[in-house]
């Protein structure tokens, strides 16, 4: 009896229609609608099955249980063919692969090599401090053609260390990242304090034929292995008062009395003019997930505590969306957009993944409110409240029907009457409590919103999530997640008689006269090797349905 496949990698395509998978034996391609593999081999273990949209072009990278399959080495695969493209090595391990239509991204240790994948040329490396997390994330869209990614930790000197940031304190100069360009003169400079990792000359490795080349970067949100050490990460906000220390995470970077480490910072780089454009304050902590939308204007984050969700403008470096997950920290495994910029979903190590609704209500006008706003990351994971405590669900908010479905109700009246789907399964003790106190809670923040301006109404009802879905999996199980938001699709409620003949969403259903809903499709793969569907009703939000679930093992 064979022994079961341990699986090394999980990722959607860039359209969420495609899932690939890196096992140990081999890699699989699975279709999500309808459900089935449809490419398949066993020729060792790998680390890393990029898929480019949904052609049959791969981007592969083994995890080193044979010569051949080594952790350094870069093949581009057809599939159609069963050929190989190209084969490029470098000197340390990858740590992520990232693709568009244009541009194909290697990431390593302390270097981001950027290529032009028609064929193959180096065309820029990204020399950068220590992503262990390995974090980037790449625009689908030609259009918006950027590449995000943490900047270099820096160091702050302030004597009021709480209210610290970047807007109103200078920065100590002795460290700078570079952006150094192979295509010619004019190398870029990155002025964020950080440590750059030791680069080698870069080589190039042109179609069908093989380099080397040293690279170290970062990597997407992609599952791994429980227990990867490469999710565990320093405190991300450290305040020095004693003499002068050395990072862990980031050795080469020294810590002067009184001072603050800060790695929260995001830059953007354009994939098109190959130069960085502007260095997003996106949080105090250190960065824990990061997405692009698909149209390239927008740009998700979380920290490494989880609770606060941000959303900046691609275009100008503004926040225009915050959103709070949860109250207790948590660990932010992935984070996805829907097409039309409408809904941003984020699965989390509570194993709830939370939708947010990207509208009017929710956007942030002010440049006051994203500055009051900003310490609500750091009050949240202090001030615990009773309704948060229930044991099961510490970081699960169930705020139905709340300030995020308000944008909807602008453009349709008769959507303030409609309450949240709920889904009766999920009904425990403490979420009853949670949510009546949270509705307590909007009740007093609106009273109090009368009286004071809307800067301090901002942070004291912050919006939560519009939807939300629980995954059926064992508390105690450590199973990493990713989800994906599709498109809007008519749900025949004759096919799931069990659900909408007096079940879950009995009323749901019986305002149709067809018998057809408009349903928004919620795709979701766990690291045990399971993909759940589940659906969203656009219009009242709260629970989401789970319509099926398949195995990714199971042949």
């Amino acid at each position: 009896m064979s022994s079961p496949r341990g699986i090394n990698f999980l990722n959607f395509n860039q359209t969420g229609s495609c899932i690939s998978m890196g096992t140990s034996e081999g890699f699989e391609i699975f279709n999500c609608d309808p459900f089935g593999k449809f490419y398949s081999d066993e020729s060792g273990g790998y680390g890393i099955v990029e898929m480019l949209f949904s052609t049959s072009l791969l981007a592969v990278v083994g995890v080193g249980d044979q010569p051949a399959m080594s952790p350094r080495r870069l093949r581009i695969i057809n599939t159609k063919r069963h050929s190989v493209i190209c084969e490029v090595t470098f000197p340390s391990t990858i740590l992520a692969v990232k693709m568009n239509k244009a541009r194909l991204i290697v990431l390593l240790q302390d270097q981001i090599y950027i290529y032009d994948i028609s064929n193959m040329r180096l065309l820029h490396t990204i020399e950068t401090a220590t992503n262990l997390r390995g974090l980037i994330t790449v625009s689908p869209s030609l259009d918006s053609n950027y590449l995000a990614y943490p900047s270099p930790p820096k160091v702050i000197k302030s004597e009021i260390k709480g209210h610290a940031t970047t807007n109103n304190i200078s920065l100590t100069s002795n460290d700078l990242a570079t952006s150094s360009n192979h295509a010619g003169p004019g190398d870029a400079l990155i002025s964020q304090g950080g440590s750059a990792g030791p680069g080698g000359p870069g080589g190039q490795g042109g179609q069908g034929g093989q380099g080397s080349h040293g690279a170290s970067g970062a990597h997407g949100s992609h599952l791994s292995p429980p227990g990867d050490p490469v999710a565990a990460g320093n405190s991300s906000l450290e305040v020095f008062d004693g003499n002068a220390t050395s990072s862990g995470n980031n050795p080469g970077i020294t810590k002067a009395a009184n001072s603050i480490l800060k790695n929260g910072d995001v830059i953007l780089f354009n994939m098109q003019t190959l130069q960085p454009t502007m260095v997003i304050e996106a949080h105090k902590g250190e960065i824990a997930a990061l997405t692009l939308s698909r149209d390239g204007t927008l740009l998700a984050t979380a920290s490494e505590k989880g609770t606060i969700v941000r959303v900046f403008s691609v275009e100008t470096g503004s926040k225009v969306y915050q959103f709070r997950r949860g109250t207790y920290p948590t660990k932010i495994y992935s984070m996805c957009f829907s097409d039309d910029n409408q809904f941003l979903a984020a699965s989390s190590s509570s194993k709830t993944v939370h939708i947010f609704k990207l509208g009017k209500a929710e956007y942030v006008t002010t440049s006051a409110d994203a500055q009051n706003n900003s310490d609500l990351e750091d009050q949240e994971a202090e001030n615990y409240s009773i309704d948060e405590a229930e044991e099961g669900e510490p970081e699960e908010t169930a705020s139905l029907g709340q300030s995020s479905s308000a944008s909807y109700d602008s453009s349709h009246p008769d959507a303030a009457a409609k309450e949240p789907v709920v889904d009766a399964s999920r009904r425990t003790v403490g979420r009853m409590i949670r949510n009546s106190s949270q509705k307590l809670s909007r009740k007093a923040a609106k009273t109090l919103g009368a009286y004071f301006p809307i800067k301090v109404t901002s942070i004291l009802e912050p919006s939560r999530h519009f939807a939300s879905l629980k995954l059926p999996i064992e508390s105690g199980a450590t199973i990493k997640s990713i989800t994906t938001i599709g498109q809007p699709v008519d749900i025949d409620t004759a096919e799931y008689p069990e659900l909408f003949e007096n079940g879950l969403w009995g009323s749901v259903a019986s305002e149709s006269s067809s018998g057809m809903i408009k349903m928004i499709p919620i795709r979701v793969i766990s690291s045990d090797g399971y993909m759940y569907n589940y659906v969203l009703d656009p219009v009242r939000g709260g629970d989401c349905l789970l319509l099926s679930q398949f195995s990714l093992l199971m042949d």
